[in-house]
């Protein structure tokens, strides 16, 4: 394997990899849990005897819950641009050749 290609593996495509799996696994965990938050927002909203506090409280779990949620889709974006980045390389990186070619730029 081309040294080249190595490094864009070790560097770009294994860590985008990684960022994508983890992202991904945080994301189905947090959607989860915003959903349980939703049905319980929507429990108490129609209950009789709930409290301005305790709706409150919990609306706002689900707002942090939508924002874990948005983080963790933008991580896996970011994984996954890394992952395309280290792909592109490794795809468009010339093989070396042990003779010294001159290129059209040289002469």
């Amino acid at each position: 394997m081309n040294t080249r290609k190595a490094i864009l593996l070790i560097t770009l495509v294994m860590p985008g990899l990684a960022v994508v799996g983890i992202s991904l696994y945080w994301f189905i965990l947090d959607y989860d849990a915003l959903g349980k938050a939703e049905n319980n927002v929507e429990r108490l909203a129609k209950g009789a005897k709930v409290s301005y506090g305790q709706l409150d409280y919990a609306y706002h779990r689900t707002l942090a819950h939508r924002i874990n949620v948005f983080a963790d889709g933008t991580w896996g974006l970011l994984g996954g641009v890394i992952t395309a980045i280290g792909i592109h390389g490794l795809a468009t990186v010339r093989e070396q050749n042990g003779s010294k070619e001159k290129s059209v730029l040289d002469k």
